[in-house]
């Protein structure tokens, strides 16, 4: 695969992955409350993890696979599985959503639960907020093994998954820089926050749905 065959079928597999407003609240949060130095412990966790998964994935396609078409092949039956889980798990959301359409619900996806004390607790927040993202991870681990099936030297495949774990993790750094280079503006309104968190699960439904269906149109496409 060449390079411009892979920005072409991932970039909007990288955007739709970027969409993460619980990480976004959780990582602005951080930032009100503790400051830019808490930011970056939450976002170097949830980087973290972003690099853990993406390196392994990267070189199993692109170290154990050694012809081309068999490293296509493989790639394809990866991406097929994770946008079946993308898919089953957009499901699973929406069926929750229909059971619990009452005020509980609603108020436990919009109640802020208290925030960690100290850097190990807010790196270890960030890391667990983004493996638990079920969203963004299958979307993020279909760009990242096509990486290793990219046709340059591993120097440039490594630039290349530095480039999507950037774009990924946008919901984590952005609050961050927003508060190093326009404070007075960097905060979120209470009404903002609300309506992100009223949205948050229609978001992450829509995601899931478009990110499966870009994927199956991707390896039926070839």
């Amino acid at each position: 695969m060449t390079v411009a065959t892979f920005l072409a079928h991932s970039l909007p597999l990288v955007l739709i992955a970027a969409v993460s407003p619980v990480l976004f609240l959780n990582a602005s949060r951080v930032v009100e409350a503790a400051g830019i130095a808490a930011g970056l412990y939450f976002g170097g966790g949830a980087v973290l993890c972003l690099i853990a998964l993406g390196v392994p994935t990267l070189g199993l396609m692109g170290a154990t696979t050694s012809q081309l078409l068999a490293a296509d092949l493989a790639s394809r039956g990866v991406d097929l599985a994770l946008a079946l889980v993308l898919i089953a798990y957009g499901a699973w959301q929406v069926v929750r959503s229909h059971r619990h359409r009452s005020a509980a619900g609603d108020s436990s996806e919009t109640k802020d639960h208290a925030l960690p004390a100290g850097g190990r607790a807010l790196f270890a927040a960030g890391l667990l907020g983004m493996i638990t993202n079920f969203t963004t991870l299958p979307l993020y681990l279909s760009v990242a093994q096509r990486i290793g099936t990219v046709t340059v030297p591993w120097w440039a495949k490594a630039l290349l998954l530095v480039m999507v774990v950037i774009v990924v993790a946008t919901p984590v750094w952005l609050p961050v820089g927003l508060r190093a280079v326009v404070p007075a503006h960097s905060g979120l309104r209470p009404e903002t926050r609300r309506k992100i968190q009223t949205a948050t699960q229609r978001i992450s439904i829509g995601a899931c749905f478009l990110g499966g269906a870009v994927i199956i149109w991707h390896v039926l496409g070839g």
